[in-house]
């Protein structure tokens, strides 16, 4: 294993934080937070009561029952069976509850399936390039050796991924895992077709690969139709699920959940991973907060273990902003560059012609008041996405992105990127 706490990836994130605390009046682009209007953080902690009060034994005081809460408790976690509804009844994936950990966020559920799967210096990760920056940079403080594989418009390239794992296996490499968001992929927003998503499993059942599938957009579903998760269609026990609650209740309940069935074999033995997940995490956080699971235990059990309804407002609001970039876009930009209209999720992908700099985004923030993300912080391969920017349209108000897309206009013309905006007001 090889850490590097000092790469330059490691930074990115931090980065933009800074021009954001820098430059509190800009509009910005760059954070793919939910909208905090829709958190009803008050009726969540309330939940706590509803939650003692349908599950508090017979037997046992409802103070009892409160301290209970208060103390070290199951590693696992108290509400799987909850989550193995839930699951069931929004995505049709089926699951034992005991093969469901519960997660301080998906960070930590990324940190403990790196941390339980590769063990080994000939094992090797394979995510898309570019790939979301949370499970890469983990990824490399935990010293993964890491291959980057190519992405076309809808998805990971399986053609390119089938060919190195071929070279790979001849190196004497085990292609261990592959990190995957089908649904609304971050940071390109792009949405795997059925075709790829069937064709994935069936690679990772024949070179003996796991696919660790992050699923944090899927309520998120705007103007197509719903595709079946990798779980839903896993018929060999190939993928591990990520699930979250940061972006359908609120970011800080920091929780969520590792689904793992698969059964691995050390020696002569097999064992189930679930349980080998569960030693890590017990090394990590102990268990996550009860409290906090009794929160998200309360408001499933209210909407009857779906959170398609709970949501439903709030997926109503991403799509009207998704609409208003796309005309902004339109309106401001013209067809003078290339962009891609998201099918769900909380990010939009825009070519630009020419490569941008650290130093050109804070000379946009400070200049022209407004913060984009560029795609280049995403990529391995730092060749890449000099001439891409991601912008996020989830947490603002359809003004807030209208004036946004202008001043990015404006900050472009400047740049002498488009000499002919006619449509600039």
């Amino acid at each position: 294993m090889n850490r590097n706490l000092f790469d330059s990836y490691l930074e990115s994130m931090n980065f933009l934080n800074e021009v954001s605390i820098n430059y509190p009046s800009a509009i910005s682009f760059a954070s793919g937070r939910p909208y905090k209007d829709f958190f009803n953080v008050e009726s969540a902690i309330s939940g706590i009561k509803s939650y003692v009060k349908a599950n508090k034994p017979e037997k046992q005081s409802t103070d009892e029952f409160f301290n209970h809460l208060g103390q070290y408790n199951k590693t696992k976690g108290i509400i799987n069976e909850s989550i193995s509804r839930l699951i069931y009844n929004d995505e049709q994936i089926a699951a034992n509850p005991e093969d469901i950990i519960m997660t301080d966020g998906a960070q930590e559920g990324m940190a403990i399936i790196i941390n339980t799967l590769f063990s080994s210096p000939d094992d090797v990760l394979l995510v898309s390039d570019p790939s979301y920056i949370g499970f890469i940079g983990y990824a490399k403080i935990a010293g993964i050796p890491i291959h980057a594989i190519h992405r076309n418009n809808s998805s990971t390239d399986l053609d390119h991924l089938e060919n190195t794992i071929q070279e790979l296996l001849k190196r004497g490499k085990k292609p261990r895992a592959i990190y995957e968001v089908p649904d609304f992929h971050n940071p390109t927003g792009s949405y795997m077709p059925l075709n790829a998503r069937k064709r994935i499993i069936e690679l990772a059942e024949k070179y003996d690969f796991y696919i660790i599938e992050d699923n944090p957009y899927g309520y998120f579903i705007y103007d197509v139709e719903k595709i079946p998760t990798l779980k839903a269609l896993d018929r060999y026990k190939r993928v591990i699920y990520l699930g979250s609650f940061a972006k359908t209740i609120f970011p800080s309940l920091r929780l969520g959940y590792l689904l793992v069935d698969q059964k691995i074999k050390s020696g002569n033995k097999v064992y189930n991973l679930v349980d080998e997940c569960k030693k890590v995490k017990s090394f990590i956080t102990v268990n996550t907060s009860t409290l906090l699971q009794a929160m998200a235990g309360s408001i499933l059990q209210q909407e009857n273990y779906s959170l398609k309804s709970f949501c439903r407002l709030k997926v109503e609001y991403c799509k009207k902003n998704r609409d208003a970039m796309v005309n902004a876009v339109k309106h401001f930009f013209g067809s003078d560059q290339e962009w891609q209209r998201p099918a769900g999720g909380f990010f939009m992908m825009m070519d630009i012609p020419f490569p941008i700099s650290d130093n050109q985004i804070l000379e946009c923030a400070e200049k022209h008041s407004v913060i984009f993300c560029p795609m280049y912080m995403f990529y391995l391969d730092k060749t890449k996405g000099a001439n891409q920017i991601r912008l996020a349209f989830s947490n603002l108000t359809t003004d807030e992105i209208e004036l946004g897309i202008e001043r990015l206009a404006g900050f472009l013309i400047k740049k002498n990127a488009w000499r002919n905006i006619s449509c600039l007001r």
